[in-house]
């Protein structure tokens, strides 16, 4: 039999009707191989309206016939920024529960909808102007791939991937030290092609210290560029980190020590550019969390409530039992550029 020849994006027969639609190749039958990825969206949108000069250019709405292009995209920008949805609120007594996040997020994607040309302009506003967050330990019981980025990023289109601005993730320390940069030729642990990550935050409460329950003194490993350093600084496009550190008020002064030895920290990254402290005094704040957070914990309730959902009967009961009264510290440092640091 003769071998097929390779299907090109160019040549390959997209079907507008079918374009949600993914065939099954089986190799070995002598089926033909299977085509490339689908383009997204936003292409088949402009190769369908090509021969007209594009979408329709709705001037007969305020939005585009009267409104400057600078302010309808605030508009949309606003539109498309996530919020706080009241209908699924975060349990108190938990270990994701915290300032700014005390409810899941959601994002009205249905503005998506209106139209060809509304589409167009602001599919990646979605991913470029919110922050992407994972939880690598103890996540909320909403979403998915909570703690999987690099199925998250995935499962985005390549153009999807190059729109991201900003990731935060919340670890354990232990988590972050048994990271490394990820091999040329591994299968597993390489970031997802085309994606960029601007600003990457790292956070971590004071229960994500090492033997936190035993109330054990702060450690964390030097970024060293063969241990998690070097992971860092395979975050493609990285061009700012955020260290959020957190702990309780007996142990504010270890903070303030572990704080001074992050601040000589670097980071080298693979495309030759390092990372340093910017030099600004760290971002300092506190507050109050809940009781079942005092070391060592009140386990079983910590564990249950990170699978179920906000139950009002039962947060009130534990609101008795655990009150919010357990301070907690937070300093925040910052590395950028060498090169932007150098230049203030």
């Amino acid at each position: 039999m003769a071998p097929s020849s390779e299907v090109s994006p160019r040549n390959y027969n997209y079907k507008p009707r079918n374009h949600n639609y993914a065939p099954v190749y089986v190799a070995g039958f002598g089926i033909a191989p299977a085509p490339p990825p689908l383009p997204p969206l936003s292409t088949k949108i402009l190769a369908r309206t090509g021969n007209r000069g594009g979408p329709h250019d709705q001037l007969q709405s305020p939005l585009f016939g009267t409104l400057f292009p600078e302010l309808r995209n605030l508009i949309f920008i606003y539109a498309l920024t996530e919020y706080d949805d009241h209908t699924r609120r975060y349990r108190r007594h938990s270990h994701y529960y915290r300032p700014g996040f005390e409810y899941a997020k959601s994002i009205w994607t249905n503005l998506l909808l209106i139209c060809r040309r509304v589409y167009l302009e602001t599919h990646l506003v979605p991913v470029s102007q919110n922050e992407h967050v994972f939880w690598m330990h103890q996540s909320p019981p909403y979403g998915k791939h909570a703690s999987n980025y690099e199925t998250y990023f995935g499962q985005m289109s390549r153009l999807q991937r190059g729109a991201v601005q900003s990731v935060r993730l919340f670890t354990q320390t232990s988590w972050l030290e048994n990271k490394r940069a990820p091999l040329e030729d591994a299968q597993v642990g390489r970031w997802p092609a085309g994606l960029v990550v601007p600003k990457l935050t790292i956070t971590i409460r004071h229960s994500d210290w090492n033997y936190w329950e035993s109330g054990h003194a702060l450690r964390i490993e030097e970024p060293d560029n063969t241990k998690w350093g070097g992971w860092i600084g395979s975050v493609p496009g990285l061009q700012e980190l955020e260290l959020e550190l957190e702990t309780l008020e007996t142990k504010k002064d270890e903070l303030e020590e572990r704080v001074q030895v992050a601040r000589r920290w670097t980071f080298p990254l693979a495309n030759g550019a390092c990372l340093v402290h910017d030099g600004a005094p760290p971002v300092q704040s506190v507050w109050l969390a809940t009781a079942a957070l005092a070391p060592p914990g009140a386990r079983r309730l910590l564990a249950r409530n990170s699978r179920q959902i906000f139950d009002p009967g039962s947060e009130k009961g534990q609101d008795i039992v655990y009150p919010l009264d357990l301070k907690l510290h937070v300093k925040r440092l910052a590395f950028k550029l060498e090169s932007v640091v150098l230049n203030k």
